[in-house]
């Protein structure tokens, strides 16, 4: 075996003692496995075997990546959160000669929090921000970057508490704040409101967050925006436009209806026309009682009235419920088909009954037990 071949079995092996002696022999500190393969750095600085990484820097290996396609070792150590050896690489000059054809260092760091999240991801993004490291020419910014990938709290605060700033745009002009609220990012909402962000900066739309979020029916968020005391503007509009009727009721309504109100709308929603329930026979039979027990206390024109759907479907449904459900050929469990409609007067059947209709619940049923149903149910449809 050559020289060159010892060390890089010698870095795969992690033994110190032979890469050094690969070295003393002549190996070339660079050597790869291959011509398509990354150098021995960057393998030991992806692993984090600092030993290894400082006898390949001092040896003189070259602290760029092979090729333009490749990590870096000091990128492939922030990818993996290899604290002692960035440190390493950093203090014999990695920063002055790493390239951004792959984006910025902080992107991979803030990338790591959510790819692998563990402490030491957020000490290499602390570190690299005590540095000064900042988003390459042409990306969005750090605060951007976090809120797109769905990045945790803790990512978001480290960047805020290293001078982000919470009203940051994205490129097209839109807020922070705003994506995260299209997104239903409850929490991002709430650090970055936290922070100073401002509830009422509009997009390009002219739309608030607070708007978006009722659009999207992003309940969790609405309710962190008014309580930041977000400004109602245009908000019951749209809630009247989208028949958000739990949000006009947030929203100071006292009587809600189906209303036909015209309105800009900035999101398409998706309606299925169809689901599969997938269950026990048992859970399957409550749920035919309970919307039996709905449609028979309300009767049959209060029924159409109140839940907008027919009160013989509602029967039809409740019959099928209990006596279609069929076991899975491929599975443990029960399962039944119900259109949207069909599913739709299910739905109104738990509202009716867990915050409408007193009356005595079949099969020693409570009312939490519709609650806790029914909160399943909505967070399971689109």
């Amino acid at each position: 075996m050559d020289h060159d071949a010892q060390l890089v079995a010698a870095v795969r092996a992690a033994d110190p003692a032979a890469v050094a002696k690969a070295l003393a022999d002549g190996a070339d500190p660079d050597s790869a496995a291959g011509r398509f393969a990354v150098t021995g750095l960057s393998e030991a600085a992806g692993e984090g075997r600092l030993e290894i990484a400082r006898l390949l820097v001092e040896a003189g290996a070259s602290l760029r990546a092979r090729r333009p396609q490749y990590e870096s070792p000091l990128r492939s150590a922030v990818r993996e959160s290899h604290l002692d050896v960035i440190r390493l690489l950093v203090d014999r000059g990695a920063l002055e000669v790493e390239g951004t054809g792959r984006g910025s260092l902080l992107v991979t760091a803030i990338a790591a929090t959510g790819h692998r999240p563990r402490a030491a991801a957020l000490e290499v993004l602390r570190y690299l921000l005590e540095l000064g490291v900042d988003a390459a020419p042409g990306e969005e910014t750090p605060i951007v970057q976090a809120v797109l990938r769905s990045a945790a709290p803790a990512t978001i605060r480290m960047l805020l508490s290293h001078g982000a700033d919470p009203n940051s745009r994205r490129s097209d002009g839109t807020p922070a704040l705003i994506l995260a609220a299209r997104r239903g990012d409850q929490a991002a909402v709430d650090v970055l409101l936290t922070a100073g962000a401002d509830p009422d900066a509009l997009d390009g739309y002219g739309h608030t967050a607070l708007m978006h979020a009722i659009e999207r029916n992003e309940q969790a968020v609405s309710t962190v925006l008014l309580l930041a005391g977000a400004d109602q503007a245009g908000a019951l509009d749209i809630a009247r436009g989208w028949q958000r009727q739990n949000v006009q009721f947030k929203l100071g309504e006292r009587m809600v209806g189906l209303d036909d109100v015209p309105i800009a709308r900035t999101a398409v929603r998706l309606h299925p026309t169809g689901y599969e329930l997938r269950g026990d026979p048992a859970d399957f039979r409550r749920w035919g009682q309970l919307l039996a027990c709905a449609a028979e206390e309300l009767g049959d024109d209060e029924w159409d009235t109140r839940t907008g759907t027919p009160y013989a479907l509602a029967q039809t449904v409740a019959h099928r419920l209990v006596d279609e459900p069929a076991k899975s050929p491929t599975a443990s469990w029960h399962r039944i088909e119900l259109s949207r409609e069909e599913l739709a007067t299910v739905r109104q059947a738990f509202v009716e009954l867990a915050y409408a209709v007193r009356v005595a619940l079949p099969d020693g049923l409570g009312q939490e037990y519709v609650r806790d149903v029914l909160d399943e149910l909505d967070a399971q449809l689109p």
